[in-house]
């Protein structure tokens, strides 16, 4: 029986995505390399950790990953943040999961006060029953430690109750490496095809048509 539900932030509740490719292109320019916006976008929902090694040298990352990892996150803080804008129809989604006695939590890979910022944006507060950030993970997707963190939160719940939505290939990857299941958003820019072989079980357009299609989909499972 469903009894909580783990959602994804970036790009799977908040219009994100194209910003934090922007920002990984200013932050990699700044330490002298130059990587083409769509490359860069297409590894959003990675964390830092995971992302910069694709980019450049073991070696490299070792000298310098962490300083393109802080410039990005203060770029984005200070410059981007201020752009991202809610998706449609999320606190009545949660309002819809929540009056039939699920769970929430968030699952974000964010600092706290970005996170906090999002919750305010979104208008979810009091819908949320908890939430996890960075800190709480030491890998990144498409390693499992945050979904993992976010199941630690749900006491006596398990992951056969429990379902994650999301809208990255990385995010049903984490997933399913500790037997979670997924829900994919189409709002972050992946396509169905690459959300269904990372392994989500059905995939919506974004929040507004999972609420739409509430009672047919697996959220609305009794």
């Amino acid at each position: 029986m469903l009894k909580a539900v783990i959602f994804d932030v970036d790009g799977t509740l908040v219009d994100s995505v194209d910003l934090h490719a922007q920002a990984w292109q200013v932050a990699f320019k700044h330490f002298g390399y130059d990587f083409p916006y769509d490359k860069l976008r297409h590894k959003i929902g990675m964390g830092s950790d995971q992302l910069i090694p694709d980019f450049i040298s073991q070696e490299e990352f070792e000298r310098f990953g962490d300083s393109i990892a802080d410039y990005r996150k203060e770029y984005y803080q200070e410059n981007l943040l201020s752009q991202v804008r809610p998706f449609d129809k999320v606190p009545e989604l949660f309002e819809r999961l929540k009056a039939d006695g699920k769970k929430i939590v968030l699952a974000s890979s964010s600092r706290k006060k970005t996170l906090e910022h999002y919750k305010e944006l979104l208008n979810i507060n009091s819908l949320a029953d908890d939430a996890t950030s960075g800190d709480d993970s030491e890998k990144s997707k498409p390693e499992p430690d945050i979904f993992q963190a976010a199941l630690d939160k749900l006491d006596g719940i398990t992951a056969e109750d429990a379902i994650v939505v999301g809208d990255s290939p990385y995010d049903a990857i984490a997933a399913g490496k500790i037997n979670l299941r997924t829900i994919g958003v189409l709002c972050g820019g992946f396509s169905e095809a690459e959300l269904k072989e990372a392994g989500c079980i059905v995939v919506y357009r974004d929040p507004a048509d999972l609420l739409d299609n509430y009672e047919q989909s697996l959220l609305g499972q009794s």
